[in-house]
């Protein structure tokens, strides 16, 4: 059996570590998650604390405290997106499944193993896990596979019960023992065997119940022994029924029609189970039975969806996939709801002076619109501000939010809406304001076969404060909202339904990749006369010489590097335009592709790779997304600096959706299909002091290892370290306005204690003294 392990207070104190040197800065090199909160799946009472999985991870909440930690990815845990967990407290474990059928143990709040053995058996999609139950030092996982046994001493796996019919998987969603017999819930009805049977993976040994015992054999969802008897869920016609078993017979306990029993547990000696109406008419409802045997079942928050809850020192604790988690305590209610994005999902990623923004997204990968109302999150001072159909009306009305724009002279966000317009977000007054296809009249025109929806696909701001949009299959697709509000709309002398992006190059040429139907690249530019269409320059780009020569006629971006060079991304690697410049010009120009050499073999940069997303940072590499991972080469692109994925990184997905970088910061915002990340880069653009750079950590401890940062140089500058006598110990150039140093000199020895002395080129190209390293050995 396989085993992982990572030590998660480690973690944890080596990343208060960094803190403490970094003065605030993050550690280069490490990963943040960004997952969103608001939708609970479970909750578990441990004691001290509380652990409530949501949609894509986990988060902690200290009784005493307050205090909330977030389990994800970057903190420790192996995957993302849950589908359940428990947590038993006899052997202080939360017991984490994924939807992918990977497992994680995570004790005592510290120390996460990993058992990945259902995952890797699944070989046609994952295996669903539907439940957990404990006894004794093993954990019941129950799934499609079946039963499987997880010996909570050794960390493994240690026995699969296959009960189906016949010797076939059968789906089991629940299992619970008294000690003399296990009972399992499954797709073919409640089952029992005796617990100490020496052939419990043979189905033989597996009986089900029925009307003989008064119970239907139609689907069991739960059961759950209690208090000397057991308890068990029957689900038939879109209804659940209760029954109780008092070791004889089963006797009908609770049932009410379209009303579906959502979860079912022993938590501080009672059993606790909820309970949602199919209608959605009513109430969710939270059902107990105590010690003394009383039935008790009341409605819970109004219009709530509760999925789990349990009630601990005269304090409600419920788990609700729509609000989050809950806490009531004499009748005063409080949502806990960790700080994220409103959803894991990411469209567009823009940064401008340190706000991050998020367009959900619109439309899938052949652009047919989804009608989300998850709206849109503006990420500022460490803050999310999130903004969906609960929170701003108007975006029910403008749902399918594909992209985001800012222009922060004006004090306003753009938004377009992949179904009726677009949106006007001004940050003073935080309104919100749509604009549909009668507001302004006459500038967006219907999309064909769309029903009279008005389609804006992208949108963009340039360096001049006006915001070009894209209105699909309009007669005049291309509009632009100038800096003093007037209006303007281009024709395009081309068949094109749906323009997918926006990128404007330093010459004010807008280059615009097309949808799949056609396919290429338009680039078009007012030619400085904005108000004068007579002189507008189209060129559509194709797959042929002399048209463009695209490796693939599908283009999904593009990004202009700090040379002016357009890196286009396609479903066959990467072309850049060299030529940009003179891309409209009466002979126009070809793209080229870069060969590169791996494992001996010379092909194109990404030849076989879908490229869904191009970054460049201050140092001019390119951050490559993929559909495959993530990859930062080099500025002429031949050679390969890091590649991360899922399986080596807190990656959430190898499908890649949008990349922007902080260069203030340096830090890469990852946008993925399983949601938002970001990685500490090394490449810093702006230099707010270039005449004393900012070292980090100052002073190197004895136990430190990792890369030293010299931040708040000029671009690019050339960077000496010597020692306090002068001797020459290190040189090398700045990524950006920031030079990392691995502690060490030419010999590959790490410095020895003392104090160095940092030197730079300035603007004017002399060496100056910028800084002090204090190193201890």
């Amino acid at each position: 059996m396989s085993l992982k392990m990572k030590n998660t207070a480690t973690t944890i104190l080596f990343c208060l570590l960094l803190q403490s040197l970094f003065s605030q800065e993050r550690a280069l090199g490490t990963w943040k998650s960004f997952m969103p909160y608001g939708q609970s799946i479970a909750v578990c009472d441990a004691g001290d604390k509380i652990y409530c999985a949501a949609t894509k991870s986990v988060f902690s909440y200290e009784k005493s405290t307050g205090t909330i930690q977030l389990f994800d990815k970057a903190t420790g845990l192996y995957d993302i997106g849950i589908k359940t967990m428990n947590y038993d407290i006899a052997n202080k474990v939360l017991v984490i499944a994924y939807n992918n059928s990977n497992i994680d143990l995570l004790y005592k709040g510290t120390d996460v193993y990993n058992i990945p053995d259902i995952k890797n058996k699944a070989t046609t999609g994952a295996v669903a896990i539907y439940g957990i139950s404990f006894y004794g030092t093993n954990a019941y996982i129950c799934s499609d596979l079946g039963i499987s046994v997880i010996d909570l001493a050794k960390k493994e796996i240690s026995n699969t019960y296959v009960i189906g019919t016949g010797g076939t998987s059968v789906k089991v969603y629940s299992t619970t023992t008294n000690g003399t017999t296990i009972f399992a819930a499954t797709d073919e009805g409640l089952k029992h065997a005796s617990f100490n049977s020496a052939n419990l993976q043979d189905f033989n040994s597996w009986i089900l119940y029925d009307s003989t015992q008064n119970l239907p054999k139609k689907k069991a969802t739960y059961v759950t022994a209690f208090n000397n008897k057991v308890y068990a869920v029957i689900s038939a016609n879109g209804s659940d029924t209760l029954y109780e078993y008092n070791g004889t017979s089963w006797v009908n306990k609770w049932s009410n029609t379209n009303n579906i029993i959502t979860s079912m547990n022993v938590v501080n000696g009672n059993l606790c189970f909820t309970v949602y109406d199919n209608n959605g008419t009513t109430a969710g409802k939270l059902g107990k039975i105590d010690a003394a045997g009383n039935f008790t079942i009341q409605n819970s928050t109004s219009q709530s969806r509760p999925v789990g809850w349990f009630e601990s020192n005269g304090t409600t604790w419920i788990a609700d996939i729509w609000w989050g988690l809950l806490k009531i305590n004499q009748g005063a209610e409080e949502r806990i709801v960790p700080d994220g994005p409103g959803s894991s999902f990411v469209a567009q990623i823009e940064i401008k002076e340190g706000v991050v923004s998020i367009a959900s997204g619109g439309a899938d990968d052949v652009w047919y619109p989804n009608y989300s109302t998850d709206g849109f999150f503006i990420y500022k001072n460490g803050k999310w501000d999130n903004h969906n159909g609960s929170t701003d009306g108007v975006l029910n009305s403008f749902p399918g939010i594909a992209g985001v724009t800012s222009v922060p002279a004006l004090g306003k966000t753009y938004f377009a809406a992949f179904s009726k317009g677009y949106l006007e977000y001004t940050h003073a007054d935080n309104s919100l304001v749509g604009h549909g296809i009668n507001n302004p009249s006459g500038f967006l025109e219907p999309t064909p076969m769309a029903l009279g929806d008005s389609r804006v696909s992208c949108i963009t701001a340039d360096r001049h404060n006006n915001v070009w949009l894209a209105n699909a299959g309009a007669t005049k697709a291309i509009k632009v909202i100038k800096a003093d509000g007037g209006l303007n709309q281009f024709a395009v002398p081309y068949d094109i339904s749906v323009i997918k992006k926006i990128v404007i190059d330093q010459n004010d040429q807008l280059w615009m990749p097309l949808r799949y139907v056609g396919g290429g690249l338009l680039v078009w530019t007012a030619n400085g006369t904005i108000d004068d269409p007579s002189d507008d320059k189209f060129r559509l780009l194709k797959n042929e010489v002399g048209a463009g020569a695209l490796p693939d006629i599908t283009v999904f971006t593009v990004a202009e590097d700090k040379e002016g060079n357009m890196w286009t991304g396609t479903n066959a690697g990467i072309a850049v335009f060299y030529c940009a410049g003179s891309i409209l010009s009466s002979n126009g120009c070809d793209a080229d592709q870069i060969k590169v050499e791996r494992d001996g073999y010379v092909g194109y940069l990404f030849g076989t790779e879908s490229i869904r997303a191009i970054c460049v940072d201050a140092a001019n590499r390119k951050w490559i997304g993929t559909t495959n991972g993530l990859w930062l080469i080099s500025a002429d692109g031949k050679t390969e600096l890091l590649k991360f994925t899922e399986e080596n990184s807190p990656l959430p997905s190898n499908t890649i959706t949008d990349i922007a970088i902080d260069d203030a910061t340096g830090e890469v915002f990852i946008g993925t299909a399983g949601g938002l990340v970001s990685y500490q880069g090394d490449a810093i653009a702006e230099c707010r002091d270039c005449n004393a750079a900012i070292v980090y950590p100052n002073p190197v401890k004895p136990d430190y290892d990792g890369p030293i940062a010299i931040k708040g140089l000029v671009d690019n500058a050339y960077v000496k370290i010597t020692d306090v006598a002068g001797t020459l110990i290190y040189q090398g150039k700045a990524n950006g306005t920031q030079m990392i140093w691995n502690g060490k000199g030419y010999a590959g020895t790490r410095a020895k204690s003392g104090v160095y002395l940092v030197f730079s080129t300035t603007d004017a190209g002399k060496e100056k003294r910028v800084g002090k390293i204090l190193i201890a050995n």
